[in-house]
């Protein structure tokens, strides 16, 4: 394998390759990105065998082959190449050598035939999304996906088709069992999509969507059987869904709360990350006491010492006093864009329901804390 590439052209593609490689595997191809140059372009391939990425660049191929390589050092090498320019040869033994200018590496390589297959697709019905849209449904959920390995059903986006709405909603809806993430939006296309009942799409692939949503206006979707596709120019992301059931989340979010709170959403946010400074794993909680001029926030470690605060809001309901992890709700506030958000509950022991009228079709639940 020989060729010449353009150094901005090939980081661009690197750079979502190296996120989607495995970095710590019990496989080390997995750790690779695949090069196989041919028809005067460079295609890249990178996979950890539930999120898959390819990506194709122009490039002046003098001989086609195809190698793997470490995909985080190939990024960080070509990232500081002096020149625009860059050379790529393949030695022998799947040594690959990459030359700019008076700079040159010489990398060890795997064999081509010992990369993984990626998910195959074919004969699959492309849906042309909003990319700003898809990416705020994205952002105003993946928060709140479960990180824990026991809990598979939760950890990843749940799309779901909502067509007894007119016009036809697109719904993601994200939880941990601590806190729940909602957003709908009106998507008529969405009709066109190859799935009759809920989708869970793993957390990692949601991330580098989202990512790959920043460089476009528009992005092509496409369901077959067990597989999500995203394509963006030349670049395709390959997800695994994930085989579970979502819970039936609906049965968390309160109903009839009569006590409802509206504070500045800015202020809220500055005033929990200073109340957050003497938090610790062990003591995480805040209380907030709440009547209908303004709320108090304590924080208190045992460890390190105590806080205090207070923020005008206005209230309706009685007086109260509820803990919960500010952690959660400084995530759920970071994500918004309301100047002013509102938190509704039934009582001291009920999960809240934050929204605000800026964020259309988005709420979020957190679940109270015991202190």
């Amino acid at each position: 394998m020989e060729l010449t590439i353009q150094r901005d052209d090939l980081l661009r593609g690197l750079q979502k390759s190296q996120s989607v490689a495995e970095k710590r595997s019990s496989m080390p191809v997995l750790s690779n990105v695949l090069l196989e140059a041919k028809e005067q372009q460079l295609h890249l391939t990178a996979t950890n065998l539930e999120v898959s990425f390819t990506g194709s660049h122009e490039a002046k191929v003098t001989k086609e082959g195809a190698v793997t390589i470490q995909a985080r050092k190939f990024y960080e090498i070509v990232k500081e190449l002096p020149f625009p320019e860059l050379r790529i040869t393949e030695k022998e033994n799947q040594w690959v050598n990459i030359s700019s200018g008076t700079t040159e590496y010489n990398l060890v390589g795997l064999p081509a035939d010992e990369f993984p297959q990626v998910m195959k697709y074919e004969d699959v019905e492309w849906v042309e999304m909003e990319a700003p849209l898809l990416k705020e449904m994205i952002d105003k959920t993946i928060f709140a996906v479960s990180t824990e390995e026991t809990r598979y059903n939760l950890s990843g986006i749940y799309f779901e088709k909502v067509e007894t709405e007119d016009p036809v909603c697109l719904k993601l809806v994200a939880t941990d069992g601590h806190r729940l993430a909602f957003i709908q939006k009106p998507l008529p296309e969405v009709t066109k999509f190859a799935f009759d009942k809920g989708i869970i799409i793993p957390r990692k692939g949601m991330l580098e969507l989202s990512r790959l949503l920043e460089e476009s206006e528009q992005v092509q979707v496409a369901f077959q059987e067990n597989t999500a596709i995203f394509r963006q120019g030349e670049s395709t992301l390959i997800m695994r869904l994930i085989d579970g059931d979502f819970p039936d989340y609906d049965t968390v979010v309160p109903k009839n709360c009569e006590r409802v709170l509206e504070v500045d959403r800015s202020r809220f946010m500055e005033m929990l990350r200073r109340m957050s400074i003497i938090s610790t794993d062990r003591y995480r909680g805040i209380r907030c006491k709440i009547n209908p001029e303004h709320m108090e926030i304590i924080s208190n470690n045992p460890e390190i010492g105590d806080a205090r605060e207070e923020i005008p809001v206005t209230y309706q309901g009685e007086e109260m006093t509820i803990a919960f992890n500010p952690r959660y709700f400084m995530e759920i506030l970071a994500v918004m864009t309301s100047k002013v958000i509102s938190a509704k509950m039934i009582d001291e022991s009920s999960a809240c329901i934050i929204a605000g009228e800026e964020d259309e079709g988005f709420f979020s639940v957190v679940m109270p804390m015991r202190l």
